[in-house]
């Protein structure tokens, strides 16, 4: 909705584009051509017009036009503006009909479709004026109006009172004057000038008229270029009479500068001559001086580069490698710097390129020789290293070359070393067994595995042989490393000085190797020793273990000394040989153990001297010895002294007895080796006291070893023997905090140690309960009646004679007594228990008179049994039966 009320007024605006401002068109065709070129897509008939703000045309509300109204089209809406601005869109309405719908301030409208559209389509909003701004009035204005006034009515008097200066105006004849009579030369001999001064002076008929008619032209332009001059000076009058009144002036000013400047022009040649020519020369002569010099020294250089390969081949006879290389290095320096460019030496650095490649080889292959030669020398030689110069050179070479394969070259030869020397060791071992055995040794590995104690003597003889060997290349690596630190060696020059990330990787190679080594000379004797497990390949005893184990400790330790690398090859393969080797011997002597029980009678076996000689050192010393040593020559004993008390045991505590004391021996292993011995001695202890208990008090013996019944004596024998383990468990666990404090762990003794007291303990019970209960079944029957003592009373003597003849030459007095007290006492209770049924009392009566003479032969009996004490007063026995019992009434 426009409001059309207006008259429209068109400008032209085809003179230029908005698209291309730099372009202007002189008609509307042109810019019609443009438009349809440049500013419009064509697809088939259908011309798309493009010509408006962001490529888009206004005029366009449809899209596209037809080719034949595109003209029509740029003549109606692009050749001319309206108003002489721009055409108008729906952007240019002062009034949005959806915002004025939408605004929710105004709620609904109730008059909105009355109104008519145009500026009082919507309220006015007053406009409060802003609280940020002050109120200006004219007062602010006053002062300044006041100045300017003044100002101002004066510049009107000055306009009003100002002179008029009127000018006579000059009227002028247009004539132009030709150009050609302003040039400088004006040559009339050229046809071409003269016809252009005397135009149709040739081809006129009256030459007369022409004449006088070039002449009147020709005062014409007289009078024009007169003219001219005296408009130019009357224009510069005033400067021309002023330049001639200073003419004078100006000349002799003139006359003086030219002197002045004669004069300075003649000191100048004096002083050319006499100052600066002969200093000039001298410069000159001096450069020229420095140049022959320069070509001097460059000649003698050429001279000296001349005599490099000589030079370098009377340094490589001396085995001065170290120079040889830096001539070399220098030698190209100079041909690529200050002799770069004389055809004489182009073909040199090449040259010396292949002569570095050629020491380079050289030299690895006189590392070789000399790795070789040094390492396989005689192992009697004491020195470690000879030719110690010549190694020095040759590495000095190496390392001047920054070429660090060398060392992988001297891996190989130390290696190849180290397998000549086990190969040496073994061939030697094998030649001295007996029979035919065809040795066969190929490659890296060895056909051939070393029997039983031959591991022994193989670590006896190539022990030294490899510490030897890494000695001397331990010599060779300390000369690597010494000759790195050396100036000569790392370069002085800024070019070659070793970086420290260098001198740190040659040092790194350095430990790789040696450590390397360690690890295989490991390896090697470790697969020789500990790789087999069949009958043949395995020891005897673990003395022989604990023999090799020593032995592999030394040489690890040594190896680990002079190399500063702890290599665990060889310990890792002993534990898992030794593990295995245990675990056998171990399975082999429980089964011997089992057997032994099985078959055990229960009676006492006569001790071999062997094992007592063994006891006996352990009692001088209180400790069980480093190294046992089995005595012979004397005859067997029937008890176990220990501490100078006598032991009976049965055969089987003999025999565990003496697998402990060996698994004792071999405790100079690696903690996780002796850790499995000690679960092994554990078990064998465990086992031997479960079993202990099955055969005896669970009765197992009557089946297994063919026994009538459990005597009591075999039930003391047990005792006496779990009292033989109880002593010797704190001497292991002595012996083994002493040797590896830290390493083990030692609870399984303290809990076995418990449960063989609490098995003595319940023999003792078991004891002390067969007893009581014969004592018990015999005073059933009893009644106090004449004669006394009665049969009874006898009977219960009797088996109390028994009972310590059974265990006066097994169990200790002390512990006889123990078992008799424990007897005596439920003896008191069941005899107290039987007094109660007979309701006999102590009132003097006959029948407490027969019971005190038959407790009085009781007590007698017990006195000459030794098992009470004289000195124990008879009241305290005869009479608390009494006491107790009246209490109890």
């Amino acid at each position: 909705m426009e409001d059309t009320s207006n008259v429209c007024t068109k400008t032209p605006t085809w003179q230029n584009c908005i698209h291309c401002p730099n372009l202007l068109f002189t008609t509307a065709s042109e810019f019609e051509k443009h438009i349809q070129e440049k500013h419009s897509i064509k697809e088939g008939s259908i011309i798309l017009c493009q010509y408006g703000q962001n490529g888009i045309c206004s005029a366009l509300q449809f899209g596209d036009l037809r080719k034949a109204g595109f003209k029509y089209h740029i003549r109606q809406h692009h050749l001319y503006n309206t108003d002489g601005s721009e055409n108008w869109d729906f952007y240019s309405s002062s009034q949005n009909i959806p915002a004025v719908l939408n605004d929710p301030n105004r709620g609904k409208q109730s008059n909105f479709f009355t109104k008519t559209w145009g500026d009082s389509f919507i309220d006015r909003v007053e406009i409060y004026p802003s609280p940020y701004l002050p109120e200006i009035t004219l007062l602010h204005f006053e002062s300044y109006c006041k100045k300017v006034a003044k100002r101002y009515r004066r510049h009107c008097q000055l306009k009003e009172n100002a002179p008029i200066k009127s000018k006579t105006p000059v009227v002028e004849t247009i004539c132009e004057v030709p150009s050609i009579f302003y040039e400088q030369s004006l040559a009339l001999n050229d046809p071409k000038n003269f016809c252009k001064v005397f135009p149709g002076l040739s081809d006129s008929v009256n030459i007369n008229t022409a004449i006088r008619s070039l002449q009147e032209t020709l005062s014409t332009y007289l009078d024009v270029i007169e003219m001219k001059i005296s408009k130019q000076v009357a224009q510069k009058s005033d400067a021309f009479f002023h330049a001639m009144l200073s003419h004078d002036t100006i000349m002799e000013q003139m006359a003086r500068a030219i002197k002045t400047v004669q004069f300075s022009r003649k000191k100048i040649i004096d002083v050319k001559q006499n100052l600066t020519s002969s200093p000039i020369k001298l410069i000159s002569l001096t450069r020229i001086n420095h140049n022959l010099n320069n070509v001097h020294d460059l000649l003698k250089l050429m001279g000296t580069v001349q005599q490099t390969q000589p030079m370098i081949q009377l340094l490589l006879s001396t085995s001065d490698y170290v120079a040889a290389l830096d001539l070399i290095s220098s030698t190209q320096k100079v041909l690529s710097s200050r002799l770069s460019g004389i055809q004489a030496f182009r073909h040199l650095s090449p040259q010396l390129t292949e002569m570095k490649r050629l020491i380079q080889k050289m030299l690895n292959d006189e590392f070789s020789r000399f790795i070789v030669a040094d390492l396989n020398r005689s192992q009697a030689d004491p020195e470690e290293l000879p030719e110690r110069d010549k190694i020095i050179s040759i590495v000095s070479g190496i390392l001047r070359l920054k070429e660090f394969d060398f060392i992988d070259n001297f891996k190989i030869e130390a290696m190849t070393s180290i397998q000549a020397t086990i190969k040496q060791s073994v061939v030697e071992i094998i030649s001295e067994r007996e029979g035919n055995t065809e040795i066969v040794l190929r490659g890296s590995n060895t056909d051939t595995w070393l029997l039983c104690n031959e591991g022994i003597t193989f670590l006896q003889k190539v022990t030294p042989n490899l510490v030897n060997l890494f000695r001397r290349i331990l010599s060779v690596t300390n000369v690597i490393l010494d000759v790195s630190q050396m100036s000569d060696v790392t370069g002085n020059d800024s070019e070659d000085t070793w970086t420290q990330a260098e001198i740190t990787s040659l040092e790194d190679k350095i430990n790789k190797l040696i450590s390397s080594l360690s690890d295989y000379s490991n390896e090697r004797c470790a697969n020789l020793i500990v790789t087999r497990t069949d009958r043949d390949y395995v020891f005897s005893d673990l003395t022989q273990l604990s023999k090799l184990s020593e032995l592999i400790d030394n040489f690890s330790k040594e190896c680990e000394e002079i190399t500063g690398h702890n290599s665990n090859a060889m310990k890792l393969a002993l534990r898992s040989f030794a593990m295995k080797y245990i675990q056998n011997l171990h399975l082999e002597r429980r089964s011997q153990l089992t057997t032994a029980l099985n078959n055990e009678r229960w009676k006492t076996a006569d001790v071999p001297y062997e094992l007592q000689s063994v006891i006996n050192k352990i009692c001088e010393t209180g400790e069980i010895p480093s190294l046992l040593q089995y005595d012979r020559g004397k005859p067997d004993g029937k008890f176990f002294v220990i501490n100078r008390e006598n032991y009976a045991v049965v055969a089987s505590v003999q025999l565990l007895i003496k697998i402990l004391l060996e698994y004792c021996d071999a405790t100079k292993q690696s903690p996780d080796i002796v850790q499995y011995l000690v679960h092994c001695m554990l078990e064998l202890i465990r086992h031997f006291n479960s079993r202990c208990c099955q055969l005896v008090l669970g009765a197992g013996a009557i089946q297994s070893a063919g026994l009538k019944t459990i005597s009591t004596s075999n039930l003391a024998l047990v005792s006496r023997s779990l009292q033989v383990i109880l002593w010797l468990l704190p001497l292991i666990i002595q012996l083994l905090e002493k040797l590896h404090s830290k390493e083990l762990s030692l609870n399984g003794f303290n809990s076995i140690e418990s449960d063989i007291a609490g098995h003595k303990k319940e023999i003792e019970n078991k004891i002390s309960l067969i007893v009581s209960n014969m004592l018990c079944s015999q005073l059933a029957g009893w009644d106090a009646k004449p004669p006394v003592p009665s049969q009874t009373f006898r009977n219960i003597s009797k088996h109390l004679v028994k009972l310590h003849e059974a265990l006066i030459d097994i169990l200790p007095l002390d512990q006889i007594r123990k078992i008799y007290m424990r007897v005596h006492e439920n003896f008191k209770d069941k005899l107290r228990e039987q007094l109660g049924k007979m309701n006999i009392v102590a009132n003097g009566s006959p029948q407490h008179g027969i019971v005190t003479s038959e407790l009085t032969f009781y007590l007698q009996t017990l006195k000459t049994l030794r098992v009470i004490n004289d000195s124990d007063p008879e009241d305290n026995i005869l009479y608390d039966i009494w006491l107790t019992y009246g209490k109890e009434t």
